[in-house]
């Protein structure tokens, strides 16, 4: 009676240690690189380009942060430029895990400049260096309304000024020609208006009380 209450006392004992070792189960580190992010400021002719890259994965800490810029076709060869995270260079607040980098769109800087007919997409992937470790998270962006861009403008270097008519309650004038060529890479449509403002010829004031005078692309112009 007492070496059976013996061998089930060790059989139990036995089986709480096999219940109790069960698998742990690790947990992954999420991967670095995300909210990629472009911004073409076209008043200024930049490009603007952040993402949000965490400080370490998988034990590893990051080294650099690079876009490899194709501009308005993916089969280019890239651009590769350096993000920052120090406050520098269009990053706004340093060590915030934010990296980014503000890019004049010049053939000085970039070998694929955004065209000013460019209206389509931009391709670009961002290159995370952790020690060992490449990373790299890509992304296509539809480029926003691209602003019109003026051409040529016509304007007469002289107008001469018509004499008094006799009759004081008649003033003569005189009409010549203001011509501009306009372009939009979203299409004609796309132009609302254009116009111009000028000074009286005393500089003193200006002309139409300094509202727009319009010009006109309907073929009433004579």
């Amino acid at each position: 009676m007492r070496l059976f209450n013996f061998k089930s006392t060790y059989i139990t004992f036995f089986l709480s240690i096999l219940i109790s070792c069960e698998k742990v189960e690790t947990v992954a580190d999420p991967f670095p690189l995300s909210e990629i992010d472009f911004s073409f400021l076209q008043a200024s002719n930049k490009l603007h380009i952040s993402t949000k890259a965490l400080k370490g994965y998988q034990g590893s800490s990051i080294d650099s942060i690079m876009v490899l810029w194709q501009g308005t076709s993916i089969s280019n060869t890239a651009d590769t430029i350096r993000l920052l995270d120090d406050g520098t260079f269009g990053d706004l607040i340093a060590k915030d895990e934010l990296f980014s980098r503000k890019i004049t769109n010049s053939s000085i800087y970039l070998k694929n400049v955004i065209p000013s007919s460019a209206k389509d997409s931009v391709f670009l992937s961002i290159l995370g260096q952790y020690e060992n470790k490449e990373l790299v998270l890509s992304a296509t962006f539809i480029l926003g309304n691209i602003r019109p861009k003026l051409g040529s403008i016509f304007v007469p270097d002289t107008v001469i000024r018509p004499s008094p008519n006799q009759d004081p309650n008649i003033t003569n004038t005189v009409k010549f020609s203001i011509t501009a060529n306009v372009s939009d890479p979203n299409g004609l449509d796309d132009i609302k208006r254009v116009f111009f403002r000028s000074y009286h010829v005393g500089l003193d004031s200006m002309m139409y009380d300094g509202n727009p005078i319009l010009l006109y692309d309907d073929g009433t112009g004579s």
